[in-house]
């Protein structure tokens, strides 16, 4: 930040002052547009008015180049919406399910996962063990199949849904425990 020396009417310099502190002397009429100023480490005087101006300018530009950063951001984004708009139908559908993990993401495997991957089976072999006893005389076997499969199922979506919420507990008194942790530590 530059700093600015004055020139008072008794021929002293004073400063070094920051610009605003000159533009607040000159708003309380201390110095006026014909004050003479000083660069600190200058030797050219020039006219307060003239560094004001030249002041202006530079915020003007200032805002000018905020204001046409801004513009080009809403174009662009304006751009892009106009974009997905004019997509096909079928290409905007193959973009809202394509939840595929990346592959940066590794695929995270969990014990509720595995208990319902163990439900889905189950149902699958329940299903498919009625089928191939649909003869006569198998109709109850293939019936007694399907339902220990579908039974095993909602077991197996049940205890991932205990295991779930068992986890969100043990995380809600972690969570606890550390908070009384570091109140005792603050005594």
């Amino acid at each position: 930040m530059e700093r600015y020396y004055i020139a008072t009417e008794e021929g002293q310099t004073e400063g070094p002052y920051s610009f605003e502190s000159l533009e607040t002397f000159y708003t309380e009429g201390k110095i006026n547009d014909d004050t003479l100023v000083c660069i600190a480490g200058d030797q050219r005087w020039m006219r307060f008015y003239a560094l004001l101006e030249h002041e202006r300018k530079i915020q003007a530009f200032q805002r000018g180049e905020a204001t046409r950063k801004k513009e080009e951001e809403a174009r662009r984004r304006f751009d892009e919406a106009q974009a997905q708009l004019n997509k096909p139908a079928w290409q905007k559908i193959h973009e809202q399910q394509d939840t595929r993990p990346s592959e940066s993401e590794p695929l995270e495997i969990t014990v509720e996962g595995l208990f319902q991957i163990m439900g889905i089976l189950a149902l699958l072999a329940g299903v498919i063990l009625a089928l191939c006893n649909t003869g006569p005389g198998y109709a109850a076997i293939g019936i007694i199949y399907l339902l220990s499969g579908a039974f095993f199922c909602l077991g197996c979506f049940w205890c991932a849904k205990v295991i779930k919420l068992l986890s969100r507990v043990v995380d809600l008194l972690s969570t606890i425990a550390k908070r009384l942790y570091n109140v005792g530590n603050k005594d």
